[in-house]
């Protein structure tokens, strides 16, 4: 199916998969959609599922095939694809390094705050021109002292305290452009400026749900400590994709408690002016905008 114009509610949660979570195996499948949007394609087709008796939009970060780095995903064609079905409520997952003691590898975090280190991201809606020159919403300025709604976190944090996994309920994550992994004097100055934990894309994705009024929480896993700040070796690809491959399971399990627990009338934080976002969502979507695989 294809679709371009946002319709009616086709699911009001989306799950933004990370590394390692390209698909949702205990929930039926309605329909798979290749969404165009006005900012390009999105980084896969999404995927509208049953989880639960609950219909969710599951869309991977990464493409299927993990064929996209942190730094060439298309945030904003993402979080547009979501908006159009209806979705209210973002849930993602990642994978992130642990900075600091009590962040340590096989931890899960309920990401509270975040620095944003990275470069040339496409990071609002409201950049105030598109290709033709048209300014359909203006200049807009999004409040950001909470980047992360905090009911979804309680959700996700009483989703891990139920599982019985190790967590941190709050952490700070910043986030660099990759795709490689920090220097140690990066590590230690991203640790003096208060950061938790590090991570390559937890950062559009919370600010541009948050612009098109969508509640936005991140489920973080931690599969290394960086550069070795504990006497560990510094972090490996492989070594992520091996810690993330046997977490999968309370990685799913916990998306799929909280799901359950979101309420059917959910109403996010109104923090853009909604005749603005309506704007954004009416635009047409871009020539060249099929899908990632």
């Amino acid at each position: 199916m294809d679709t371009s114009i946002p319709g009616t509610a086709q699911a009001r949660i989306g799950i933004v998969g990370g590394s390692g979570t390209y698909g949702l195996p205990a929930a039926t499948v309605r329909a798979t959609l290749t969404i165009r949007t006005p900012y390009g394609p999105p980084s896969g087709p999404v995927t509208l599922a049953d989880v639960g008796g609950r219909t969710v939009a599951f869309l991977p970060r990464h493409g299927h095939k993990h064929s996209l780095p942190p730094q060439k995903i298309n945030y904003r064609a993402n979080l547009w694809a979501l908006k159009s079905l209806g979705v209210e409520a973002v849930l993602s997952s990642s994978a992130v390094g642990g900075l600091r003691r009590g962040f340590g590898p096989e931890t899960f975090v309920v990401t509270d705050q975040l620095i944003d280190r990275t470069w040339g991201r496409d990071d609002t809606f409201f950049d105030g021109t598109l290709a033709d020159g048209a300014t359909p919403a203006g200049v807009q300025h999004l409040p950001a002292s909470e980047p992360f709604c905090p009911t979804l976190r309680s959700h996700l944090e009483a989703a891990l305290a139920a599982q019985g996994l190790s967590y941190a309920p709050r952490g700070t994550v910043v986030v660099i452009n990759g795709p490689r992994f920090s220097t140690k004097a990066e590590s230690q100055w991203y640790v003096s400026g208060g950061a938790d934990i590090i991570s390559m894309t937890q950062y559009p994705e919370p600010v541009l749900a948050a612009e098109l009024n969508m509640g936005f929480a991140n489920l973080a896993f931690i599969t290394d400590s960086d550069t070795g700040h504990d006497g560990s070796e510094p972090v490996t690809a492989d070594a992520v994709f091996a810690r993330l491959k046997k977490a999968q399971h309370n990685v799913l399990a916990v998306l799929e408690d909280t799901i359950a627990a979101i309420a059917e009338d959910y109403i996010p934080r109104p923090l853009m002016d909604r005749t603005a976002v309506a704007r954004i969502m009416a635009l047409p979507a871009a020539p060249d905008s099929e899908s990632v695989l």
